[in-house]
């Protein structure tokens, strides 16, 4: 079969765009691995990799600015993450700038996202190691919400049956949610409230009114009055009793000192001294003339004194 020349033209054409369509797809491929551009390399430690693989995007400010280069595991609980950062970004990747394991989106492919450090720090170099931060485990969270929904649906039923049990049972909360009784209970006790508040209100018109002691008490002043009149009646005659009491030691001592009674505390006093040297000993006793006597002597010595005394305030 001969081939025309527009057959060779239209096949050169096919053979020109997938050449192209295949340079472009190196090429687009090459730029997103950084195969075309300056790169240095510098890695991460993690005890876990969340899922990260070789070729995952890097992110520094929300812009792609390397890959994943690879993925080894050193030791049960170490992973190295090896990085490659295009030259340009080199500035920008401070010493204590921190890598942190995140997803492209929802849903999206998980990358490497770099965290910017402090102005002042020094730039990471290349080969350095860059500091990281474990990512969240999201399958532990999930575990906790399957825990969470399982108590809720214990919880749930829990409650299902009490509200069965409280609608058809004969508890407190039944009775209180489903019956008037305890309704008309409240109901005549504060009928009964009101009734005792009136009647003390009532109480406390009468004692303001000043009826009755409690009222004579509280608002008026006759019983005050009355107190006052007892107290001065009292010291008036507490004054009184002090008076004869001063008179009465006067009298004795009027007494002690009169010769008619001398004898008589002499002997008094002598059988006090003997009764303390010798316990046991009687005291003097006197006979009813002498007795009588000094009754009659001490009966003349207070009129005397008393007549005396008359004469001394009438002088005054």
């Amino acid at each position: 079969m001969n081939t025309t020349s527009s057959q060779v033209i239209k096949l050169g054409a096919f053979v020109i765009g997938g050449i192209l369509i295949l340079l472009v797809g190196i090429f687009l491929i090459g730029s997103k691995k950084n195969m075309f551009s300056s790169t240095y390399g510098v890695y991460g430690i993690f005890k876990n990799a969340g899922g990260l693989k070789a070729g995952n995007n890097v992110r520094f400010g929300g812009v792609d600015v390397g890959t994943i280069q690879r993925i080894t595991i050193v030791k049960d609980t170490i992973v190295r993450v090896d990085i490659i950062i295009k030259t340009k970004m080199s500035e920008f990747i401070k010493t204590d700038a921190v890598a942190t394991i995140g997803s492209d989106g929802l849903m999206g492919d998980k990358l490497l996202e770099i965290e910017p450090g402090s102005p002042n720090a020094k730039v990471l170099a290349a080969g350095g190691q860059m500091r990281t931060q474990e990512p969240v485990d999201f399958g532990g969270i999930i575990n906790k919400f399957s825990t969470v929904a399982d108590n809720a649906t214990v919880i749930t039923g829990a409650l299902a049956d009490m509200a069965l049990e409280i609608k058809h049972g004969d508890g407190s909360i039944s009775r209180l949610l489903y019956r008037n009784d305890l309704a008309l209970g409240l109901e005549g006790t504060l009928n009964n409230a009101k009734s005792i508040t009136s009647s003390l209100d009532d109480i406390a018109l009468h004692i303001q009114s000043g009826q009755g002691s409690l009222g004579a008490l509280v608002y008026t002043d006759s019983l005050s009055n009355n107190l006052n009149r007892t107290v001065s009646s009292a010291n008036a005659a507490l004054a009184t009793v002090q008076v004869a009491a001063n008179n009465f030691g006067e009298d004795m001592r009027a007494l002690q000192s009169s010769f008619l009674f001398k004898k008589y505390f002499k002997k008094k006093a002598k059988a006090e001294a003997d009764s303390a040297k010798s316990e046991g000993d009687d005291e003097p006793e006197m006979n009813d003339a002498e007795l009588q006597q000094i009754k009659d002597d001490a009966d003349k010595e207070l009129q005397r004194r008393h007549t005396k005394t008359n004469i001394t305030d009438t002088i005054r």
